[in-house]
């Protein structure tokens, strides 16, 4: 009997039509991380499970998401799939801090895994491109962060997008103003969804004393008045600091928001593309300061396609030294599948390339030769493997996104020249010498990247 091919709910395969596109994103990220001096590190995909489910590591909902890993005869509860980058790299530096040193910049990109309920952009095994500054408490590592957002979309030519800054020193004072700091992290959670469920099923978890938070109606009124006003530019600063401001966190919280603004008007970021948002609260318990989630404009029913924020006491899950950290991570596959479904996906598959025609009558060394020549010079080259008709064998390189096509049959070969085919408008240069096949080719795909 033959085994159903489909994969499991909440996974997906990708087809090159999506992997292509999906690695040059990639390769834009690392290369705006590697700018700002950010170094790489891979962590396993595998942890032992106390070292993701340590108090502070993730809240409640998350670690109910993980996924536990037994191999056969293994024991249940020792292992699992770590559900995000973060917790590994505080992991890591306490593993290696004597190695690495601080402050430390680093970038991760890989799988991370939660067992969530599968929807639009949500998916249970995803890829999170994170970039993270340990060691440090100041200010310019949180607008470092921010500034790292803004530069890698921008080179990736995301839609226009907006970040969201909070912090979470607001949100505590907030709460003493309401004698109710003590259920912050179920207040946090609930205040979090606002976006996802609208305010009335928000006020339900917020008043709800048994898997809420058990605040009163007036409390639960009073965080949501102040949260839903609380949405824009700087302005909303100041109308916040109206009702904050002699509270202690409240006054760096409102230094550091504002010292942030005045480092990214300093390097270039447009005002409109930072704002700030007082419900913003971010689901995990680690977050201490700085919060951030970035939304593409038109397109916010995707969610967040990069969040983060400061995390100043995870290090202590594994040292006593202390370790502070802010970071942030791009959900790569969320933002695919945006930039599929928005129709800018194909801004990122430019043709580029040739596929090197094969002709009976022409020893397969000749066509082999040819590529060989052409990838030692940088061009990708595939030979086509069948002699079937060249109009076939240049379809089929226009199919798999190659911008060239070369013919070399036995009379071209005989003359010592070739004919080389732009299979995006079809006109072909003919007769030209095999001795500079390399330089050739290289000089037409230089010329059509500067068309483009």
């Amino acid at each position: 009997m033959l085994i159903d091919a489909r994969v499991a709910s909440g996974l997906r395969d990708l087809p090159p039509s999506l992997a292509k596109p999906r690695e040059r994103l990639v390769d834009q990220f690392r290369r705006v991380f590697r700018s700002f001096g950010f170094q790489p590190i891979e962590t396993p995909h595998i942890e032992r499970k106390e070292v993701l489910t340590g108090k502070g590591a993730g809240s409640e909902e998350v670690l109910r998401q993980i996924f536990d890993v037994v191999n056969t005869g293994g024991t249940l509860g020792e292992l699992a799939l770590r559900f995000d980058h973060t917790v590994p790299l505080a992991r890591f530096v306490a593993a290696h801090i004597n190695e690495i040193g601080l402050p430390f910049k680093r970038f991760a990109i890989g799988s991370v895994f939660r067992g969530e309920r599968p929807a639009k952009g949500r998916f249970r095994e995803f890829t999170q491109c994170d970039f993270d500054i340990v060691g440090t408490e100041g200010v310019a590592a949180d607008a470092e962060i921010v500034m790292v957002i803004y530069q890698a979309l921008t080179l990736a030519e995301v839609p226009r997008s907006t970040i969201w800054l909070n912090h979470r020193g607001l949100l505590e004072a907030l709460l003493d103003g309401i004698s109710a700091r003590d259920r912050g992290p179920a207040v946090l959670r609930a205040i979090d969804k606002l976006s996802k469920i609208g305010r009335e099923q928000v006020a339900k978890e917020l008043t709800n004393p048994e898997k809420g938070a058990g605040l009163t109606t007036d409390q639960a009124d009073h965080v949501l008045d102040f949260i839903v006003a609380g949405r824009g530019g700087s302005a909303v600063l100041d109308q916040a600091e109206g009702l904050l401001g002699n509270h202690d966190s409240a006054k760096t919280a409102f230094h550091t928001l504002r010292t942030i603004r005045r480092l990214l008007d300093e390097s270039g970021v447009p005002e409109d593309a930072v704002m700030f948002d007082m419900g913003l609260a971010r689901g995990l318990d680690y977050y201490t300061g700085v919060v951030m989630e970035t939304t593409v404009n038109g397109w916010e029913k995707f969610g967040s396609i990069s969040s983060g924020g400061r995390y100043d006491n995870l290090g202590s899950l594994f040292s006593q030294r202390r370790i502070p950290g802010v970071g942030a991570s791009i959900g790569l596959d969320r933002l695919i599948a945006l930039l599929e479904e928005s129709g800018h996906l194909s801004g990122h598959a430019s043709a580029s390339g040739v596929v090197v025609g094969q002709f009976s009558g022409v020893s397969l060394e000749v066509p082999f030769q040819i590529a060989a020549r052409l990838r030692a010079a940088g061009i990708t080259a595939e030979c086509f493997p069948d002699p079937i008709p060249i109009g076939k064998q240049m379809a089929y390189g226009a199919s798999r996104g190659y911008r060239f096509g070369l013919i070399l049959g036995p009379d071209e070969l005989s003359r010592g020249v070739f004919h080389l085919r732009d299979l995006i408008t079809r006109q072909e240069s003919k007769d030209l010498p095999i001795e500079q096949v390399a330089e050739i080719v290289a000089l037409k795909c230089a010329e059509q990247n500067q068309s483009e």
